[in-house]
């Protein structure tokens, strides 16, 4: 019911905000000498529009002018790199049991030993993500030793 609602409203907003003639004019700027403007109108509406800013952190002014809608989004994505000895987590990855027969696909066994370095007692919450290789699958009984499996140490 409430996504019922909610996508109710989103139709309403559209429709409220909808104009079949769009012409905006967005210019980013800040007291050092950085300017960026973009034209957002019918034939690049729909289109992602991006530039990367040159002082960070940095005070930022946002313009815009014209009709209709434009949604803008800053993003921030740091990483702190920590020293060579304070990474909290060791991981180990090996193949092993490889086979390569040409008659047969090939088959081989991926080892993960990960394990918590850190200095706390212990880590919280670890997910570990394996992609698999394209064409490959899992044997499902290697998965279901994991799910199956009452506490991981």
């Amino acid at each position: 019911q409430d996504t019922v609602i909610a996508l109710q409203a989103l139709a309403a907003y559209g429709e409220a905000t909808y104009n079949s003639v769009t012409q905006n004019v967005v210019k980013v700027a800040s007291k050092k000498p950085f300017e960026k403007v973009f034209i957002v109108n019918n034939a690049n509406r729909l289109l992602l529009q991006q530039t990367l800013l040159s002082d960070v952190p940095g005070k930022y002014s946002l313009t815009v002018n014209g009709s209709g809608c434009v949604l803008m989004q800053m993003v921030l994505r740091y990483n702190i790199r920590l020293l060579e000895r304070a990474f909290g987590f060791s991981l180990s990855v090996q193949a092993s049991n490889a086979s390569c027969p040409l008659d047969q696909p090939a088959k081989f066994d991926i080892v993960l030993i990960g394990s918590y370095t850190g200095n706390r007692s212990s880590s919280n919450m670890v997910i570990i993500d394996v992609k698999m290789l394209s064409g490959f699958v899992p044997v499902k009984l290697s998965l279901d030793k994991v799910n199956y499996r009452s506490k991981i140490k």
